[in-house]
């Protein structure tokens, strides 16, 4: 260096050492950086499954009150039609019209049974819902019969000899049913006469509900 900064240059110590710590902490801080953990990948928000709900009342504006309450329902959207329900009940075939309230939400069933029932005219209504997968053995079943005219004789029949618990009849021929697993068989035997098919369903619902439905279907024991 003396070629360059004179014959009488001599290094500062007070330099050197100074010089000599900052490059132990540019060190330092290198090795900190390797030794730390890797940042996080952002969490992206869980999208919330959707569900869909069924429900029926006995009268239409029994049934509003039931739609306004369910509006408030998280990413509810919620429809309204007239069917005819049949039913066993002292011994016999029983018809009452009724009004279904379907509602699709995000919002989990228990939120969804608490805000119906709050606001339900019925002792042990129907509060039901789709699976979206279906639990091995499963015991609680939906099926959906396209029947046209034949819907409400189909309905009365499947109620008599108590392989459904209930049926109900839409205005466009469709018929719902409800009953359990191993009455299946016998339903799909009733509408092979016919040259229909059943679309089946997976369903779970408020346990009173579930209960009077095992109840009711005793032509498959």
């Amino acid at each position: 260096l003396s070629c360059f900064l004179g014959p009488n240059w001599r290094p500062d110590p007070m330099r050197q050492r100074l010089a000599i710590f900052f490059s132990l902490l540019l060190v330092t801080a290198a090795f900190s950086r390797l030794g730390q953990t890797p940042l996080a990948a952002p969490r992206t928000k869980s999208v919330a499954m959707a569900i869909t709900v069924w429900t029926t009342e006995d009268a239409e504006d029994k049934a509003q009150k039931v739609v306004a309450a369910a509006e408030k329902l998280a990413d509810a959207t919620v429809r309204v039609e007239e069917i005819k329900s049949y039913y066993w009940w002292d011994d016999k075939v029983n018809f009452d019209p009724e009004w279904r309230v379907v509602v699709t939400t995000t919002s989990p069933f228990d939120t969804v049974q608490e805000v119906i029932s709050k606001v339900h005219s019925y002792d042990l209504p129907m509060i039901i819902y789709d699976l979206a997968e279906l639990p091995e053995g499963h015991a609680y079943w939906k099926g959906v019969l396209s029947l046209g005219e034949d819907a409400i004789a189909t309905a009365e029949t499947l109620v008599e000899q108590r392989i459904v618990a209930c049926a109900q009849a839409a205005p466009d021929g469709t018929l719902a049913v409800k009953t359990m697993a191993p009455c299946k068989a016998l339903v799909e035997e009733h509408a092979s006469k016919t040259g229909r098919s059943v679309s089946w369903t997976a369903i779970n619902g408020n346990e009173g509900y579930l209960t009077w439905m095992k109840g009711e279907c005793t032509g498959c024991k």
